[in-house]
């Protein structure tokens, strides 16, 4: 399985999944539930760079899926002479889980403070430690339904996207199995303790 598939096969099993946040500030929640779609995968990978190619310009469903298959690979894309935009994302994306499951900051995003910027998204997220885990940004943005999408993902290269960004606190993240309902919860602020049991 080459770097390609193996990033396709991570996000495929993310699918499975939603994260919930719940943040804070100036004593306000704020709740975000951030679901996962195959047609996420094209943009995430940095697949739409690729514009000399075919894969930029083809149904992202499909794509994704002939990944999986096995029916287009690294070497595909490597054809193309900006392949070198997406390995970095590549790269990082294989792991996007270990990401989302670890610890990372949240902001608001605005775009006026990067004019020069033709990036899209209401949050931001940076994620990893720099040390096991690359650091990178992950933004997000709201579906009709209410629910948040990832819309774009990168590691951190020169720019820090959060400068000058709005941070909120992150209080509680849950991650839930949509197959099973199952809640994992990774962090929790908000959830009083149990009493210790005074001991006789």
């Amino acid at each position: 399985m080459d770097l390609l598939q193996k990033s396709a096969a991570v996000f495929e099993r993310l699918i499975g999944y939603q994260y919930q946040f719940t943040l804070g500030r100036k004593g306000k929640l704020k709740e975000i539930i951030l679901g996962f779609g195959e047609t996420d995968f094209h943009h995430l990978a940095g697949l739409h760079k690729l514009r000399d190619i075919s894969i930029a310009r083809e149904n992202r469903q499909a794509v994704f899926r002939d990944i999986l298959a096995g029916h287009i690979t690294y070497q595909t894309i490597e054809k193309s002479i900006f392949v070198s935009e997406s390995l970095s994302r590549l790269e990082a994306f294989q792991f996007i889980e270990d990401l989302l499951d670890g610890e990372q900051l949240v902001f608001r995003f605005n775009k006026k403070v990067l004019p020069y910027s033709s990036i899209d998204g209401e949050f931001l997220l940076k994620m990893g430690d720099g040390i096991l885990l690359n650091i990178s940004f992950l933004f997000i943005d709201k579906e009709d339904c209410g629910n948040y999408f990832c819309r774009s993902f990168f590691p951190m290269e020169r720019t820090d996207y959060t400068k000058n960004q709005m941070q909120y606190t992150l209080l509680k993240k849950e991650k839930i199995h949509l197959g099973s309902g199952k809640i994992i919860i990774q962090y929790d602020r908000l959830t009083p303790k149990a009493a210790k049991k005074e001991e006789c």
